[in-house]
């Protein structure tokens, strides 16, 4: 309990015990369009200019890899299995940590007629929203089959291209929609509340809690028993990457790296 409270003062501060605790500042050459962590604590920043920049979590750069076109989606799950959805090309990939292609997908018409956001479901599946008919579907990649095909109610989901992120976790869909919130479903496709909150830019997991940024403060929401708790953050950052060992605070221009005790 000490060392939780100690840690929180730390962070929550703007004075000097968050400047003395910081390990370390990364400076950024390029406007940032995504953030993102992986589940061992490396984290990754993809740029307008097409690189994709892995750092650990230290904020030592590991690797740069330049895209041919940047991914709308991209989520590096468990480090080794990364993921990147490209909706320009309507084509999906898995890569390696040298995001070397394990495997490429294009997204077959007969799953859905104008897919809006795509993201993995486990090893071998994907969630697709389609913008057309405003739908949920879950696409097992083995069998080429549609396991899950769920109508959304028009007074959720109204302008499918209103919605920037989709993130498969715990058995949990979730659709983000900055001006309203974070829509969450069950694994079959099911609405099950909205976390109506609007100007959230981004979401991220911790265990069991999700989170993001909420009126210049960390918001944590339990995803099973729905309880908050909020935790300050100084002013000027757009992004937090949480670990079980870092806070990694994200501004437009840096990204400041701190110890962090969940």
């Amino acid at each position: 309990m000490k060392t939780r409270l100690l840690c929180f003062l730390m962070i929550a501060s703007a004075g000097s015990g968050l400047a003395q605790s910081k390990l370390r500042t990364v400076a950024l050459t390029d406007s940032l369009l995504q953030t993102a962590i992986d589940r061992p604590g490396d984290f990754y920043t993809v740029g307008r200019n097409g690189n994709i920049q892995r750092y650990d979590k230290d904020g030592n750069l590991l690797l740069t890899h330049t895209t041919e076109s940047i991914p709308t989606l991209f989520d590096p799950r468990d480090g080794a299995r990364l993921f990147l959805y490209y909706r320009a090309d309507q084509f999906c990939e898995f890569v390696n940590p040298s995001f070397q292609s394990i495997a490429a997908y294009p997204i077959d018409p007969s799953f859905a007629v104008e897919p809006w956001l795509v993201c993995p479901s486990g090893e071998y599946k994907l969630w697709i929203l389609d913008r057309a008919d405003n739908s949920l579907k879950q696409i097992d990649l083995k069998t080429s089959q549609v396991e899950v095909e769920v109508a959304v109610d028009p007074a959720l989901v109204q302008a499918p291209e209103a919605f920037t992120m989709m993130r498969d976790y715990q058995g949990f869909v979730f659709l983000l929609d900055p001006s309203r919130g974070i829509l969450v479903f069950n694994r079959f496709g099911k609405h099950l509340r909205t976390i109506d909150v609007a100007g959230i830019t981004s979401f991220n997991f911790l265990g069991e809690e999700l989170y993001f940024i909420e009126k210049g403060r960390l918001t944590f929401f339990n995803l099973f028993n729905a309880e908050t708790r909020t935790l300050d953050i100084p002013p000027g950052y757009a992004q937090v990457l949480l670990t079980d060992e870092r806070m990694v605070l994200v501004a437009r221009k840096s990204i400041d790296i701190f110890p962090f005790s969940p």
